[in-house]
């Protein structure tokens, strides 16, 4: 039997995890703590438990996968995951495709008690005896978690990456919260959007990522002399508000001159374009594509603000990698940075898609005095030397094993 040399063994069912076979899009949010677990001698196996759709779902993907992806903002899958077992740094994955008619619909009692089944037969293989289950996503992890918690009387941690969700499952809704142990909340908004009646009160705490420490230093400054370089990273889709960017900086600055920086790929680089061509400041915006993760930080670096007021952000790492390179960050309000970020202490915050309220906190900006412009880039580079990898994973699995 697999023992873990700090005492635990942690199973973590999750509905997205990445392979070589899945688009490099999807998140790999999940690795990115069981990685660091996994560096720390602690024993975890993954179970990836994802959707097997029709055949007609998978050809209609394919015919309209650009349109559907930037409507969803997220890359539709286009084929059926096959089975598999596989490693990918030192982690364990068994991945579990699992029949459904529809997306967003929930799974049959059929499905899920084949998932739990080959789960139960996975650990049995591998000598493995869960002390605890953690699920990501509730749709079908949570289902999944509650009826293998009957076998192993182990403890359970749901970790919600939206609201509460759990309408999906009918009947069965006061059955898989009352499985749960604790929670983990992405963000301080998502916390407040579940818990809207006391039964989704639980045990809880903050499941925030972190970034590479390598991209941290809580040495670096950034000398901030003006505001007129501005950056946004990430794919250009309808939710995030790209093009709304643009008008903002116009109606903010006017005749003056400023720089705003695309990177990322998208339908909305047609927008971006027509909005700035119909506002004349073509010449002041730069298109870059896809780039390097170095490539990355290195323009950063050159920027004064970050600026992305997207819609349903569960968290934002890029935010994190903005804060930590010293940039004036202005994310979304009611978001995935809700509880990160301080209004006017470590960054801004905005409604999504307001393209008025930003220009109106552009403007604030280019008034503030240097000297306190460098305040909130300094307290912003401190908060993110505080949200590394290494210290996002040891607090995860601090709250999960106390």
């Amino acid at each position: 039997m697999v023992v873990s040399p700090c005492g635990y063994n942690i199973l973590v069912l999750t509905s997205i995890y990445p392979a070589d076979d899945v688009p490099k899009e999807w998140t790999p949010i999940v690795h990115y703590f069981t990685r660091e677990w996994v560096k720390n001698d602690k024993e975890v196996k993954v179970v990836n438990v994802v959707s097997r759709f029709p055949h007609l779902a998978y050809w209609i993907a394919r015919l309209l996968k650009k349109r559907l992806s930037s409507k969803a903002g997220f890359v539709i899958g286009d084929k059926p995951l096959p089975q598999r077992t596989y490693e990918l740094d030192g982690v364990n994955v068994f991945r579990i495709p699992l029949r459904k008619t529809k997306p967003h619909g929930s799974f049959s009692s059929k499905e899920i008690q084949k998932a739990v089944r080959l789960t139960k037969t996975y650990c049995e293989e591998n000598g493995f005896t869960p002390d605890v289950i953690v699920s990501h996503w509730a749709n079908p992890s949570v289902p999944i978690m509650m009826e293998l918690k009957k076998t192993y009387n182990c403890r359970t941690v749901y970790i919600a990456h939206g609201g509460s969700h759990f309408e999906v499952f009918g009947k069965d809704e006061n059955r898989c919260l009352e499985s749960i142990d604790k929670i983990g909340y992405r963000s301080a908004y998502i916390k407040q959007r579940f818990e809207t009646a006391p039964k989704y009160v639980k045990p809880s705490f903050m499941c925030y990522s972190g970034i590479p420490s390598r991209f941290v230093d809580a040495n670096h400054k950034k000398d901030i002399n003006d505001i007129r370089r501005f950056i946004y990273v990430g794919t250009l889709i309808g939710r995030k508000y790209p093009a709304e960017i643009v008008a903002a900086l116009k109606q903010s600055f006017g005749e003056d001159d400023f720089s705003m920086t695309y990177i990322g790929k998208g339908k909305e680089v047609e927008k971006i374009e027509r909005v700035a061509s119909s506002l004349n400041v073509i010449d002041k915006v730069h298109l870059l594509g896809r780039q390097e993760r170095e490539d990355v930080v290195r323009q950063m670096d050159k920027s004064d603000v970050f600026v992305m007021i997207s819609r349903s952000e569960a968290f934002g790492l890029v935010y994190l990698e903005a804060m930590a390179r010293g940039c004036i960050t202005i994310a979304s309000r009611k978001e995935g940075f809700d509880g990160i970020i301080q209004d006017g202490i470590n960054g801004f915050l905005c409604e999504a898609g307001n393209a008025e309220e930003l220009a109106s906190i552009i403007s604030r900006l280019r008034q503030m005095p240097i000297i306190e412009l460098q305040k909130i880039s300094d307290a912003a580079i401190k908060t993110a030397s505080e949200l590394t990898d290494e210290k996002a994973a040891a607090y995860y699995w601090s709250q999960i094993v106390e």
